[in-house]
Order: C-alpha cells, then sequence, then structure tokens
C-alpha cells in the first residue's frame, strides 16, 4: 500500500495496527516505549509505522495526557539585540529539562500578541514565558485567563499574579546616572523606553532618583520618549540638537538605542566622549564591538531566560504552587563612551 504526502496526515494509529497485525493498544504502547515485548514484535510495528508513515498527532496525545513538553515565548522584537540572548537562555534550559520551545515574535503588535497567546493555547503548551511589547489590559486579561503556568521576562504587570524574572531596572538606571555624574556632567539628557512598560518606567525614575541624590534639577526639556529602538534613539538624539538646549551627556534606556544616539551625535559633528558622554543599558554584543565601546549597565540576560524557565517548569510539575520574583542586580560596565576605559566598576 502506497501513502503519498496527501494521504500521510490520515494515517492512524489503527492503520498501523491493521498493517501489523497487532491491537491498537500495543502499537500505542510500543511507540511510547512503554511495552515489553518481543523484538520481532516491536521491529514489526516499527516497520508499518515507518512505512505507512504515520505521524502521531501530538495535539491530540497532549489533551489525553494533559501534557505537550512544549513551552510558548512571547517577546515584542527579535531584531532587537537584546532578545536573541534571552530567547537562547530559555532554549538552553528549556532543552534540560526536555522541554521545546515555541518562539512567538509579535512585532509589539497588540493583534499580534493576541494571536499568538491564542496559537499557544490551541497548540495545548505547558506554560508560557512572556515579555509584555505593549500596554493591553485585554490581552494579559487573556494571558491570565488561561489557567496555565507563567512566567513574565524582563516586565512587570500591574494585577498579574504571576512569577516574574527581571533586573533591578530603577537601580541600574541610578548607576548609569550616577556614574555620569561622578564625570561631571551635569546636563544629563535622557532618552526612555515606552512609560506604559514597566523597564521604561523604572529607569526613567532611576535617572530621576539620581539626579535628585545629587540636587541636580530636573529639566523636561532634556527628557525624550524612545521605543527601544535605533531609530528612536537617533531621533531623539536629533530633537535634542536641533532644540539648541545645552547637554553634555546622554542616558539611554537600552544599547541600541544609545548606539542610535551616537551615530546621530557623530552626523552632527560632535564627539564621543569628548564632546558628549553616551551610557547605554543592557549590555548587548554589540557594546564591545562598536565605536567608541559603549558604557552601559549589564543585565545578566541570559542567565534571566534560563531562571524564567526554571520557575516555569516548577510550577508546571506543581513543586512551586504561589508567585515568585527573582530580580537579578545590574553591573556597570565603563568603557570608552563615557570617557573610561575600565571594564567593569
Amino acid at each position: 500500500m502506497a501513502y503519498d504526502k496527501e494521504n500521510i496526515r490520515n494515517v492512524t494509529i489503527k492503520d498501523v495496527a491493521k498493517r501489523a497485525e497487532v491491537s491498537i493498544a500495543t502499537v500505542s504502547r510500543i511507540l511510547n516505549g512503554k511495552d515489553r515485548v518481543s523484538p520481532l514484535l516491536a521491529e514489526r510495528v516499527l516497520l508499518a509505522a515507518k512505512e505507512l508513515q504515520y505521524q502521531p498527532n501530538d495535539v491530540a496525545r497532549a489533551l489525553k495526557i494533559k501534557e505537550s513538553r512544549s513551552i510558548g515565548l512571547i517577546i515584542p522584537d527579535i531584531e532587537n539585540p537584546f532578545f536573541p540572548a534571552l530567547v537562547r537562555g530559555v532554549q538552553d534550559a528549556a532543552k534540560i529539562h526536555n522541554y521545546a520551545v515555541i518562539l512567538c515574535n509579535t512585532d509589539g503588535k497588540t493583534d499580534e500578541e493576541k494571536k499568538y497567546i491564542q496559537f499557544l493555547y490551541s497548540k495545548r503548551v505547558d506554560g508560557i514565558a512572556f515579555t509584555e511589547s505593549v500596554d493591553n489590559k485585554k490581552n494579559i486579561a487573556l494571558l491570565d485567563s488561561l489557567g496555565i503556568p507563567v512566567v513574565l521576562l524582563d516586565r512587570r504587570v500591574e494585577g498579574m499574579k504571576a512569577s516574574g524574572v527581571s533586573t533591578d531596572n530603577r537601580l541600574g538606571a541610578f548607576m548609569a546616572t550616577k556614574h555620569l555624574i561622578e564625570k561631571g556632567k551635569r546636563r544629563i539628557a535622557f532618552i526612555s523606553g515606552s512609560p506604559k512598560l514597566s523597564s521604561g518606567a523604572d529607569r526613567a525614575s532611576g535617572y530621576q532618583d539620581a539626579l535628585l541624590h545629587y540636587s541636580i534639577q530636573y529639566d523636561k526639556k532634556l527628557a525624550f520618549i524612545g521605543a527601544f529602538t535605533y531609530e528612536s534613539g537617533y531621533a531623539a538624539a536629533e530633537n535634542l540638537l536641533l532644540s539648541r538646549h545645552q547637554f553634555d551627556a546622554i542616558f539611554a534606556s537600552n544599547d541600541i538605542m544609545a548606539i542610535g544616539a551616537i551615530e546621530c551625535l557623530n552626523k552632527y559633528g560632535i564627539r564621543v566622549p569628548e564632546d558628549v558622554a553616551v551610557v547605554g543599558f543592557d549590555d548587548i554584543r554589540l557594546a564591545t564591538w562598536y565605536k567608541p565601546l559603549l558604557t552601559t549597565i549589564r543585565q545578566p540576560v541570559y542567565e534571566m531566560g534560563q531562571y524564567a524557565i526554571k520557575l516555569l517548569v516548577e510550577h508546571i510539575t506543581g513543586e512551586r504552587s504561589s508567585s515568585y520574583e527573582k530580580i537579578f542586580v545590574p553591573e556597570l560596565m565603563i568603557r570608552q563612551s563615557s570617557g573610561g576605559l575600565e571594564e567593569s566598576k
């Protein structure tokens, strides 16, 4: 009996049992490695499955045993250099625990986020690691209503009682601004991420905390809202230059915005760090490849991804019942863009 590609999807375990001349239960036990039978019988069943090109229905199996051995990962922007390291940490940890990862990139769009939440639920994933991309209460409510374990990554979501993994963003921003102040800077411009996201709001608060600590008045004319993208960093720096407000430093809420700002400063003939010092946040790989080497706040991104899966698996297996928040401590990496050459402090 020959099976073409159109017929493969119609092959069932009943067909395999018929071809091997055994019961359906016997086929199921052999294919799942749960039956001790003679090598000849096992070979006959496996050969029948191979000849018929039988593909088990993973979704049906998940519904039956309530376990799919898969985890969903929702992120906002795979092109942002921050996220590949996070994804790698998630995948490596999931592999150790024998879970597959379904990666979903939302491009920061509300409808895409909703679509992927529904998609992952339809695939009966055992849990979801989630990085909020947009401030959308309906999507959060949908995710919270699924009844499966969720771990928040690099974000906190108000009102959602899920475990979370992040860095102390407020402290990191304080450290970045403090470093610039100790370098003698007093007119420090700030490029934030979205204030509707916890990471953006916390970094804005840390920046203002440092100014207050050193009795430097906050000037809203030096504060710009970005979108965690190269383009928004470039645009913010250009707006700053065209406004003719005096500034001697820029703290950007992530590295890719900091690099965008430096590129703009270069275009206008502003030297970094001689004329303007620049500090970023994240310590992406590009921070040590770009010239000048970028002073930044290091997040242990890979480790954050790993820890998120650790928490998620604990919730899936029932080892952990209550929510838990893991907050990593940031580290200031001093390099050329702020006028320093040290590797860490």
